[in-house]
């Protein structure tokens, strides 16, 4: 009987995923059933296998990260979600954490790191830097919760934004997320009015200011 844990792993960058594949092959504990290099073919494989475990990149190609974890734990709520990257901005790991991702840590880990990372989340527990752990554990305390710029979007708006500060056409973002020209329009419109931002250049600013930006 099988009690390995299985693994998807998606990262664009061929020589990076094959190289995590090969550090958990290793592992008596781990089997990884399928690889990805693109957030579309990603979402699809989750939701095909029902991996124990999902490894991810942020920034892949054909959809965002966080519109793709949006979409998973949508169809899949209990998706255990696991994120390498290499952006260490506060602001991202908050935006992760409230994606409902179960873990966020970078790619400069150690091959230690990452299996600890693996088993906790596998047992149901979650994975996030101490920086991040000691703000939220500071907020709760204050009583002051620190706000993203996410905040006061849907979970719709937000596969949207990524979208746009990615430099996606509204007919491309109508398309990655099967609805109508018009109701992507909406949804930029009132991304803009929300964000107090004139046009999709200053939102774009607006996310290199925050680190929300690939």
């Amino acid at each position: 009987m099988n009690n390995k844990i299985r693994l998807i792993v998606a990262d664009d960058h061929t020589l990076v995923r094959q190289g995590i594949v090969q550090m958990l092959s290793q592992h008596e504990l781990f089997e990884v059933i399928c690889e990805c290099e693109d957030g579309q073919s990603m979402v699809q494989a989750t939701l095909k296998h029902n991996p124990d475990v999902l490894l991810m990149d942020i920034s892949m190609p054909k959809m965002n990260g966080l519109v793709a974890i949006d979409k998973l734990l949508h169809h899949r709520p209990e998706a255990k979600i696991l994120v390498l990257t290499m952006h260490d901005e506060i602001e991202y790991m908050h935006a992760l954490h409230q994606s409902g991702a179960k873990g966020y840590m970078l790619k400069e880990s150690s091959t230690e790191q990452l299996a600890e990372a693996i088993l906790m989340i596998h047992q149901g527990q979650t994975y996030f830097p101490q920086v991040l752990l000691k703000e939220l554990a500071e907020s709760k305390e204050t009583g002051k919760v620190k706000e993203s710029i996410l905040d006061n979007i849907t979970r719709r708006e937000r596969e949207v934004f990524f979208l746009v500060v990615a430099g996606r056409t509204t007919r491309e973002i109508a398309e990655l997320l099967d609805m109508s020209h018009k109701t992507a329009e909406n949804h930029r419109g009132r991304i803009l009015a929300k964000m107090n931002v004139s046009n999709t250049a200053e939102l774009i600013r607006l996310a290199a200011r925050k680190g929300l930006l690939e």
